[in-house]
């Protein structure tokens, strides 16, 4: 393969997972997020690898108290409002409850043994 893929900037993050690929840009950077997108996907094509757009989501993520929401950032991917990455799910306004609703309903669906040893 053509190198190892990294983010163009120092400011922004690229986390690798298997086969996902997972980008964090800030709001003030050098290189912003359709610039690191458009490198994800070069470097895909470069080694012969195809970015599943229609599976590609982006979460812009805001303070709780944050009264306003941006327009899709990155061009032609759908914006969320929530997103799962390795069982966790991270919700656009840093709050946790979507994920404990759905460990909880994961919870109730399965039978629980806990066993105590006195």
């Amino acid at each position: 393969m053509e190198g190892d893929l990294k983010a163009l900037s120092d400011s922004n993050l690229l986390f690798k997972y298997v086969d996902d690929t997972n980008l964090l840009v800030p709001e003030i950077t050098d290189v912003d997020i359709n610039g690191e997108f458009n490198n994800v996907l070069k470097w895909a094509a470069n080694n012969r690898m195809i970015v599943n757009v229609r599976k590609t989501k982006e979460v812009v993520f805001h303070r709780p108290s944050a009264r306003y929401s941006l327009l899709s950032v990155v061009t032609g991917i759908e914006q969320v409002v929530s997103a799962k990455l390795l069982g966790v799910t991270f919700s656009h306004n840093l709050k946790f409850d979507e994920h404990v609703e759905n460990i909880l309903t994961i919870c109730n669906q399965i039978n629980v043994v806990i066993c105590l040893s006195v």
